[in-house]
C-alpha cells in the first residue's frame, strides 16, 4: 500500500526586519535566510517568510500548526553579529486565540499563513510573495518534468551550522501533468525528505531561457507537504509485521494554492 506521511516534527512561524540585502544576492541564499525553523516540546518543522503590501508573512504547512499544541509556538528566527557570525533568537508566536487558530489555512490543500510582526534584529530578507509561481509563469518558463529544483528544510531537525540556519538538497520534479494547478494541486519531487521538512519551499533559480542576456528566472514553486511511503505486510505464522519503505519522493503542493492562501489573510 502506498501511503503518504506529513513531514511533521513541527509548529509555528516566524519573520523579522533585517538589513537591506545586496542586489546580488543569489535566491539559494536569500530563501536559506528566509527559511525558519518552527518547533514545539515534541516536533519541529519550516516555514519561510514573505512580504507584500500588508507586511511580512509566515508560510508552511497547514498540519504544522494543526497539529501545535496550545495557542503558542517558537520561530527560530538569527540575528547577525559580524560576517559570518550569527546568534539563534527563538521568539514565541501566537496562533491561536481562546483554542481558536489566527492563522489562514487553504480550504483544501496543506497550506498555512499568518501575518507576522518580526524583531527588530532579526536577519531576514525581505523576499516578495510575486516569487509564488502562477500558471502562467510555469507555462512562460516552460517548467517541465525533469526540471532541477530546489527545497529547503531541517529534517530530524538537523541544522547546517550553529547559527541555525536550514539544509538545502536539490531534486527534479517527478511528475506529470503539471498544470493547471487547480486540478493538479500537488507533484512530485524526486528528492529525499525527512519529518521537520513540512512547509520548506521548493523553489528553481536558473538562467533565463527566454532572454539569456537578462537577470535569472527566480520562482517558488510550492512547498513540501509530505513524504511518500510503500508500506508492505509481512505475515508470519505467529502473527504480521508491518515494514515501512522510504520511496525518496516528496509531496509537493503547488506555489499558486499558497497565493491563495495568503490572500484569506485580513
Amino acid at each position: 500500500m502506498i501511503s503518504k506521511k506529513c513531514l511533521l516534527m513541527l509548529p509555528f512561524l516566524l519573520l523579522l526586519v533585517s538589513p537591506a540585502i545586496a542586489e546580488d544576492e543569489d535566491l539559494n541564499t536569500q530563501l536559506m535566510r528566509a527559511t525558519v525553523k518552527i518547533s514545539h516540546d515534541k516536533s519541529t518543522a519550516t516555514g519561510f517568510v514573505l512580504s507584500n503590501e500588508k507586511g511580512y508573512i509566515l508560510v508552511t504547512a497547514a498540519h504544522v500548526f494543526d497539529n501545535t499544541p496550545g495557542d503558542e509556538t517558537t520561530i527560530v528566527f538569527r540575528s547577525q553579529q559580524a560576517e559570518g557570525e550569527y546568534t539563534k533568537e527563538p521568539t514565541k508566536l501566537v496562533i491561536r486565540k481562546e483554542g481558536k487558530p489566527i492563522w489562514q489555512k487553504h480550504p483544501t490543500e496543506d497550506v498555512a499563513a499568518i501575518g507576522i510582526t518580526p524583531p527588530q534584529n532579526a536577519d531576514i530578507p525581505q523576499l516578495s510573495t510575486e516569487l509564488l509561481t502562477t500558471d502562467e509563469q510555469l507555462r512562460t518558463h516552460k517548467v517541465h518534468p525533469g526540471e532541477k529544483v530546489v527545497s529547503i528544510g531541517f529534517p530530524h531537525r538537523v541544522e547546517g551550522s550553529k547559527a541555525g540556519f536550514p539544509l538545502l538538497r536539490d531534486g527534479t520534479i517527478a511528475s506529470f501533468p503539471l498544470l493547471p494547478t487547480i486540478k493538479t494541486k500537488t507533484f512530485y519531487l524526486s528528492a529525499n525528505t525527512f519529518e521537520g521538512d513540512s512547509g520548506g519551499p521548493v523553489y528553481l533559480s536558473r538562467p533565463n531561457r527566454l532572454e539569456p542576456d537578462k537577470e535569472e528566472t527566480r520562482l517558488i514553486v510550492g512547498l513540501v507537504s509530505a513524504q511518500q511511503f510503500l508500506d508492505e505486510e509481512a505475515k508470519m505464522i505467529y502473527g504480521t509485521s508491518k515494514i515501512r519503505h522510504r520511496l525518496g519522493f516528496a509531496v509537493v503542493v503547488h506555489a499558486s494554492l499558497i497565493r491563495e492562501t495568503i490572500d484569506l489573510l485580513k
